[in-house]
């Protein structure tokens, strides 16, 4: 694999796609449709559509999971609710409380969602250097039981939920406060008993 970053942001696999993909199907798919938050740089929270980022500013985060090929098999593994209904959909967040992007907050999708710094990472916590840059934990949405989980990764920074140091996986529950590096997050789910999109959403 040959991870590359086109001039808008996005990364793909250079030795599979000679020019960025997500360009390319950008009016195919309908991600012009798609928003996502801003870069802290530009002073807002505000959502803006993909295809009006300035292709000078680097406000782009990678939608591996988010845009599709039509029928076309780059390689990426899909969750399992994307391949029944078609679209990965937020399940909750992680709203940054304390630490380096105090005020953000980062979807959580189901299955695994792998936190660190790096922009390969689906949960991407930038500036803060006591985070490793990859797989420095785990946030699990399992839509077979609508439970939410938490799992330290690789790094050297011990993780902890409420204040608990956390060195096996353990259950999420609305608005615990997780602490990886420096960085403070309140968690917030969508889903659970009340709400599943497989049950609740006609697709």
């Amino acid at each position: 694999m040959e991870m590359k970053k086109c001039e808008r942001g996005h990364y793909y696999d250079a030795s599979v796609h000679a020019e960025c993909p997500y360009c390319m199907n950008e009016n195919n798919v309908g991600s012009m449709d798609r928003t996502m938050a801003l870069d802290a740089s530009v002073g807002n929270d505000k959502t803006m559509p993909l295809g009006q980022v300035a292709s000078d500013r680097n406000l782009t985060r990678p939608l591996f999971a988010a845009v599709q090929d039509a029928g076309d098999d780059d390689g990426r593994t899909v969750a399992l609710i994307q391949s029944d209904m078609g679209i990965d959909p937020v399940v909750g967040w992680l709203v940054c409380l304390a630490g380096k992007e105090k005020g953000r907050d980062y979807r959580i999708h189901s299955d695994n969602n792998y936190v660190g710094r790096s922009e390969k990472m689906d949960i991407c916590i930038r500036g803060d250097e006591t985070i490793s840059r990859e797989n420095q934990a785990v946030i699990t949405y399992d839509t077979s039981d609508n439970h939410y989980y938490f799992s330290p990764g690789d790094g050297r920074s011990i993780v902890r939920v409420n204040n608990q140091a956390v060195f096996q996986t353990v259950e999420l529950q609305a608005y615990d406060r997780v602490v990886i590096g420096k960085t403070e997050l309140l968690f917030i789910p969508l889903c659970g008993e009340k709400f599943a999109w497989e049950k609740d959403s006609e697709f």
